[in-house]
């Protein structure tokens, strides 16, 4: 259909919200970000049918890392209800402006259904750490260090602050892309 978005569907899925106890980081998939200038051994552009090549999400890709790219179009792809992505902006932590993370918007975010979405883009996530080289995720005034246990963060106010209207994804990054890059899915 003209005028849409072609979704590309990644080899993981979570269809399900996993209790936040519960959510383990499974590193499915390796999630390889392929560029012209990599070695062929660590990166392979041939790829099989089942690893779809990622398109453009939702979200600005100006000045976002490699694996924090791959993560919001990962995202982009697999979760159509989302229409904003947030990336780069100022801010007193390093996540933002080094291009480390992004914030997925949560359309109605205070009705069950946002809520469920939210849940299931942190089970999402976190089931793809290794592929997105994962450092946290914060949702819903809940911190999930990878690697680490998972709490209730202070109170910090509004509920944009205390990540209520959105999801926040934070990366290692992986370098700025030099433009010969091809996100797997």
């Amino acid at each position: 259909m003209p005028g849409r978005r072609q979704r590309v569907f990644p080899v993981v899925t979570a269809a399900f919200a996993i209790p936040a106890a519960l959510l383990v980081a499974a590193g499915l998939g390796d999630g390889r970000v392929a560029s012209a200038n990599s070695s062929a051994e660590k990166h392979t552009v041939a790829a099989p049918v089942t690893e779809p090549i990622l398109l453009p999400g939702v979200g600005s890709e100006r000045g976002l890392q490699v694996k924090t790219i791959l993560a919001e179009r990962a995202i982009s792809a697999r979760f159509p209800e989302i229409t904003e992505i947030g990336g780069v902006r100022p801010d007193g932590m390093k996540w933002h402006p080094e291009g480390l993370a992004i914030d997925v918007i949560i359309p109605d975010y205070r009705s069950p259904a946002g809520k469920s979405l939210g849940d299931r883009i942190v089970a999402f996530a976190l089931q793809n750490a290794d592929r997105f080289e994962l450092v946290h995720v914060i949702w819903q005034q809940t911190y999930y260090p990878i690697g680490g246990k998972a709490h209730r963060m202070a109170n910090l106010g509004s509920d944009d602050a205390n990540h209520f209207t959105h999801v926040h994804i934070a990366t290692k990054g992986g370098g700025y892309p030099n433009g010969t890059e091809t996100y797997i899915g």
